[in-house]
């Protein structure tokens, strides 16, 4: 995913962002279905979405969205055939590291991300600028992001670090 974006900030951004919406949308899975597909198209429309924001946001007409993003094929499927197992190891991962975090931080993770409550809302409710809860949030990617690592590092045998 790191191709399509500028810096690994965005990328991480966008990244979590598809974590997110793959773990509220779990219920929707069909199971005839490749389960690396799905979670395929929904990268694929976060990317999209990410740059028309970006669009947006910037006013900018020379933003194009890389040709690449528009041929990922969502019904592309890996011959992998422990494809739906690694998937749901990495939900169940996030999951339990989202369960693990302290009170305010799973509650602004909830509101920001499960919720669509704005960083400018966070910060007025929380007395902060917006700016400082965008930067609890880079840190508690990073924090749900070592914490799954280390958890599917331990459930495939390796060692943890």
């Amino acid at each position: 995913m790191r191709r399509y974006f500028g810096n690994s900030a965005e990328a991480d951004e966008v990244a979590q962002e598809v974590f997110v919406q793959v773990y509220q949308s779990m219920a929707k899975f069909r199971q005839e279905g490749s389960l690396r597909a799905w979670v395929m198209s929904i990268a694929r429309n976060q990317i999209l979405l990410y740059f028309r924001n970006e669009t947006r946001r910037r006013r900018l007409t020379g933003v194009i969205i890389p040709p690449e993003i528009l041929e990922i094929d969502a019904t592309t499927t890996d011959a992998d055939p422990f494809e739906h197992e690694t998937a749901d190891s990495e939900l169940n991962a996030l999951q339990d590291c989202l369960h693990r975090l302290g009170d305010k931080p799973r509650a602004l993770v909830e509101a920001f991300y499960f919720q669509g409550t704005s960083a400018e809302s966070l910060a007025a409710e929380n007395g902060k600028n917006a700016g400082g809860i965008r930067m609890m949030l880079m840190r508690i990617r990073k924090q749900l992001g070592k914490c799954i690592r280390a958890k599917l590092n331990l459930e495939n045998g390796g060692s943890h670090e």
